[in-house]
């Protein structure tokens, strides 16, 4: 599947005879799409504009495409569609009734974890936020960090060819005291709740 999707990005980027930063006029509509039909992985998009921008440049690019495409279509959900989208998709979400809990208790954090961890589509995070209670401004920064922790690690990962040895440790080197600090501030913030979900799994 995801040689197929390279395949088409290909011919489309050809076809449009688009190279260099001009790659941005087919890539971040096709993030935008992601984030609405989460039809292929957004990693074959950072590759691609590592490939193109090196690896600092390429991964800034799709973090803030993907970020753009994340809150648009939050928003859309929740302002214009919410009613249709709780009707029609509800009960379709139920297999991920767990997340949408830990994501009403934890809010940002969930979002970086699922946005981290590739546990379920992208498109399907922005939905189960926007018929969820996290305010917006919770939504935008768990989607700002996730995002890039998403990508600092997949788009480091994924450009292991293209990157020398000791700049790929270095990157991941630092992308490990990242999530350190997070993990630091979540358990901050939240011993409390972790403790009584503790105790109820005991039960």
């Amino acid at each position: 599947m995801t040689e197929t999707i390279n395949t088409w990005i290909d011919w489309l980027l050809q076809s449009l005879g688009l190279s260099g930063p001009y790659i941005l006029l087919a890539t971040i509509p096709l993030t935008l799409l992601q984030s609405l039909f989460g039809f292929f992985p957004l990693a074959v998009l950072i590759v691609l504009h590592v490939s193109e921008f090196n690896i600092i440049g390429g991964m800034l690019v799709s973090w803030m495409a993907c970020n753009l495409g994340s809150i648009l279509i939050y928003f859309l959900f929740r302002r214009f569609l919410f009613g249709w989208f709780d009707r029609k998709w509800r009960s379709k979400l139920k297999r991920y009734d767990k997340w949408q809990r830990y994501l009403d208790r934890y809010g940002i954090w969930t979002l970086v974890l699922l946005r981290t961890v590739p546990i379920m589509p992208s498109n399907i995070i922005n939905f189960m936020s926007a018929v969820s209670p996290i305010k917006a401004r919770a939504y935008i920064w768990g989607t700002v960090l996730g995002n890039l922790s998403y990508i600092w690690l997949f788009g480091t990962i994924g450009s292991s060819l293209i990157v020398p040895r000791e700049e790929w440790n270095g990157f991941l080197l630092w992308y490990a005291v990242f999530i350190a600090v997070l993990l630091g501030i979540f358990v901050r913030f939240h011993w409390g709740h972790l403790q009584e979900d503790k105790r109820k799994r005991m039960e």
